[in-house]
């Protein structure tokens, strides 16, 4: 989520390709392997039976999150925040265990290549659900995906490709960021930090960048999974491909195994602009809301006012009316999933881009609210939220 800027669009081009790609089997060594992805057994570990000393609050009808970075969890400052956050009635507190950069913040058991100098233990995670337990608040891990710096730039054959074996990255002036999503080296070290997180807790884990890139020229990028299904269209001409969409459910339902052993419930963030559901937008980021939320218990949508530029549909004031695309965005989720899965949106808690006061907030929170979603979720990157939690302890308390 970075800023929840990363990504600022409302256009998005599919990929596509002229014909199948058929791939030289030797160019590709380091490729998966040519049958279809089985699960890979994750690493046993020690806990894998033990059962968590951690009692489960009740579920709250109407989430009021936020999201606190891991410094801030470990900081002086945390059981503060968490007083002020309450007085605002805040119940929900999303914190991170792995970020975009690709920093593990806590003490993984992990045996593998991918761990190194990214691991940063500075929360103890089963101490920190507690303390928020203790508060009534939910403890909830965010765990960033396929989007990791450190292992980006570590190993380039983690990254998607292009023809003649190079590896992709979004553009040649920022540093690589994206792993292959498809491949199952990355899903199993993701898995494994998921099961970790599962085995300390936690009541939600909540995951973020599950989805493939969208910058750069992702016409170029060839995935793992596209490597085997073209050597396997090329012994078998009635073998049927699979896309975006498919690993990432696959991928998600593997998740949701892994909470259910432990009872988390499993959660994931979704880009505004997939609640449109465009076919391009679905088939370039692999997010498509009614087969994601079939093992989802709930979908956090990043609908932010500023985030969009201004010919997606009309508004007299883009940067300060945020009630109408909060509500059309929040109602359109709530239409395209399934199940049982809520729609908990994040909402803008900065000023980046807008003029931010008072009104700018409750406009979102009364959207949410006369839609009839199940709560929202503050995102401020660096944390800010005293003035936010003011102008919501105000509101509440003159409803």
């Amino acid at each position: 989520m970075s800023q929840k800027s990363e990504d600022n669009f409302t256009k998005s081009d599919s990929v596509q390709f002229e014909s199948p790609l058929i791939v030289d089997s030797i160019k590709y060594k380091h490729a998966a392997n040519t049958q279809p992805q089985k699960e890979i057994p994750l690493e046993k570990n020690e806990q894998d039976h033990e059962k968590i000393q951690i009692e489960k609050i009740p579920e709250v009808d109407f989430v009021k999150g936020i999201y606190l970075t891991a410094y801030k969890v470990a900081s002086s400052d945390f059981e503060n925040i968490l007083s002020v956050a309450d007085s605002a009635g805040i119940n929900t507190v999303i914190f991170d265990l792995k970020n975009m950069n690709g920093d593990i913040f806590f003490r993984t058991r992990q045996k593998s290549p991918l761990v190194g100098d990214n691991l940063k233990p500075i929360v103890n995670i089963k101490e920190t659900v507690k303390t928020l337990h203790r508060m009534n608040m939910k403890a909830v891990s965010r765990v960033v995906m396929f989007h990791d710096q450190f292992n980006a730039q570590r190993d380039s054959l983690l990254r998607p490709h292009v023809f003649g074996g190079s590896s992709w990255q979004e553009s040649e002036k920022r540093k690589p960021s994206w792993l292959d999503s498809s491949n199952p080296i990355v899903q199993n070290y993701l898995l494994t930090l998921i099961e970790e997180i599962s085995q300390n807790g936690v009541d939600e884990i909540q995951l973020d960048y599950i989805r493939f890139p969208t910058q750069g020229n992702i016409n170029k990028a060839i995935f793992t999974f596209q490597q085997t299904d073209s050597l396997l269209f090329a012994s078998d001409s009635t073998y049927v491909f699979r896309n975006k969409a498919d690993i990432i459910m696959d991928f998600i339902a593997r998740a949701k195994r892994i909470c259910d052993r432990y009872d988390v419930k499993l959660t994931a963030d979704v880009f505004a602009i997939v609640a449109w559901q465009r076919n391009a937008d679905i088939m370039t980021t692999g997010q498509n809301m009614r087969r994601m939320t079939q093992n989802l218990d709930f979908v956090h949508p990043m609908i932010y006012s500023s985030h969009f530029a201004s010919d997606f549909g009309y508004r007299e004031d883009i940067y300060n009316e945020p009630y109408f695309i909060m509500y059309k965005g929040t109602k359109l989720t709530i239409n395209n999933t399934v199940g049982d899965c809520k729609v908990v949106p994040y909402i803008q808690s900065n000023s980046w881009k807008v003029n931010y006061k008072k009104e700018y907030m409750i406009a979102q929170i009364k959207a949410i609210e006369d839609c009839g979603a199940s709560g929202y979720i503050l995102w401020n990157a660096s944390n800010r939220y005293k003035k936010t939690l003011s102008w919501i302890r105000e509101y509440y308390e003159t409803e």
